[in-house]
């Protein structure tokens, strides 16, 4: 989560713009999370309040899940035609697209602020500084790298599986890094997002994805989220010790470093 940007979105604190029932303000956050982590023209134009904003943090792995439906779809249409390696770059090519690449940007800058070393004033300008440096670069051929490798390492049977599942997981990373840390920014739609982080949204979140595992219930699947919970609580420790907290910048990598890793568990 790099940043979000809610474009057009105009927040109004305790607007109730939007009707009370459960169903339409769930819809609304779902409509705000598809908005905030990909470049699809969902955004609302009318006035959203805070409390619709913060609470689409809780839906971002389902966000996750659509875009691993979306490029299932595509490797499926694309398999008569390309060998796996080919697509399996085309794929990842395609996340970065549909994403707005906004988390390979986060990843970037978080490389370049760690370049930095412990003065924390000049790596939280380097997050604010949109130029690319030598160890964002390196991170990025390097994520990019493992991933079209990993994906195209992963067997057959497990291929789909991967496909749906990593990008979810990714986005619950990047809601559990954040849970209850503070923000570093007074400003931007980041701010809003993570206002409260209270704990169901982080309930509703990983119950969105252990659905998924149960659903695809094996012993590598329960083993890679646990190692994956594992590398969210090292991230966490490594930002509160670095910086004393998050930017969008921050939580955008950790989603890429989750992405990549589990990936990699998963071909092999």
């Amino acid at each position: 989560m790099n940043e979000p940007d809610a474009g057009d979105v105009e927040r109004r604190p305790g607007s109730e713009s939007f009707g009370p029932s459960l169903a339409v303000r769930v819809a609304l956050e779902i409509r705000l999370a598809l908005g905030f982590l990909t470049i699809l023209p969902v955004l609302p134009r009318q006035s959203v309040d805070d409390e619709s904003v913060a609470g689409s943090l809780r839906w971002f792995p389902l966000v996750g899940f659509a875009l691993g439906g979306i490029l299932s779809l595509e490797d499926l249409l694309l398999r008569s035609f390309l060998a796996t390696a080919l697509r399996s770059a085309l794929l990842i090519l395609s996340l970065a697209v549909l994403t707005g690449a906004v988390h390979l940007d986060g990843l970037a800058d978080t490389a370049d602020a760690f370049g930095a070393g412990r003065d924390r004033t000049r790596a939280l300008e380097i997050l604010r500084d949109s130029r690319i440096g030598s160890f964002g670069a390196i991170a990025l051929f390097f994520v990019l790298a493992l991933k079209i490798l990993a994906l195209s390492a992963v067997a057959s049977r497990g291929r789909y599986l991967a496909i749906c599942f990593v990008p979810a997981m990714a986005r619950w990373a990047m809601v559990a890094v954040s849970y209850r840390l503070d923000y570093l920014r007074n400003d931007g739609a980041g701010a809003v997002i993570l206002a409260g982080n209270g704990s169901h949204r982080m309930l509703i979140a990983s119950a969105t994805v252990a659905l998924a595992i149960a659903m695809a219930l094996s012993a590598k699947t329960l083993i890679i989220w646990a190692a994956a919970a594992l590398a969210v609580i090292l991230i966490r420790a490594f930002y509160v010790r670095w910086l004393g907290g998050v930017t969008g910048d921050l939580i955008g990598a950790a989603g890429e470093v989750i992405e990549t890793l589990v990936l990699v568990a998963m071909s092999i």
